[in-house]
């Protein structure tokens, strides 16, 4: 939808669809909207990629607590990351990534089949942010933050998405969403 009025208002960001289509205004509201998506998927990121290099490292025989390796790990990789202006040089790990996922659909799927899994859904532990007054203040509520973000992670690309593609019509565009989000919903 984001793609469809950007390409109806000729428009290339968010924010300049706001404008064309709301007012100029309030057009600072999408603007601070995916700022802020933006801060809790990088602090998502970061919590994953923190356990991650914490379980790693416990491996490896060394105990790093997460309040050392989270801000080092955010300042010293993530950052420069989120800095580069132009993002081709990751394309060969984004194919990587991509490899792994298919593979991990894989392993998941013999896994299924030999019922490595258990049979009802309760006996899996779901997350818990908890039931007392105040809860919605308390840390572990950036998970919940984390998830919420990385649900809409590609929304506000969309007028770029629109604007990159090759011969760049509507239904074209439609075709590519289409494609896209049936091969996210068959890696899942």
């Amino acid at each position: 939808l984001i793609g469809r009025v950007c390409a109806l208002t000729k428009t290339t960001s968010y924010r300049g669809a706001w404008e064309e289509s709301v007012s100029k205004d309030s057009s600072w509201i999408p603007a601070v909207s995916v700022t802020m998506k933006t801060l809790f998927a990088a602090l998502a990121y970061s919590m994953i990629l923190g356990d991650t290099f914490q379980s790693l490292a416990l491996s490896a025989g060394y105990k790093i607590p997460k309040t050392v390796l989270l801000p080092s790990f955010t300042t010293a990789v993530l950052l420069p990351l989120c800095l580069l202006k132009n993002l081709s040089s990751l394309a060969p790990f984004s194919l990587l990534g991509s490899l792994g996922m298919v593979y991990t659909a894989i392993a998941m799927t013999i896994r299924f089949i030999g019922k490595a899994y258990p049979a009802k859904f309760t006996d899996v532990a779901a997350p818990a942010f908890g039931t007392t007054k105040g809860a919605f203040l308390k840390p572990s509520t950036t998970i919940l933050l984390g998830m919420l973000s990385t649900a809409y992670m590609a929304h506000f690309n969309a007028p770029k998405f629109y604007t990159e593609l090759k011969n760049n019509t509507v239904p074209r565009y439609m075709t590519v969403v289409s494609i896209s989000f049936a091969i996210s919903i068959a890696l899942v």
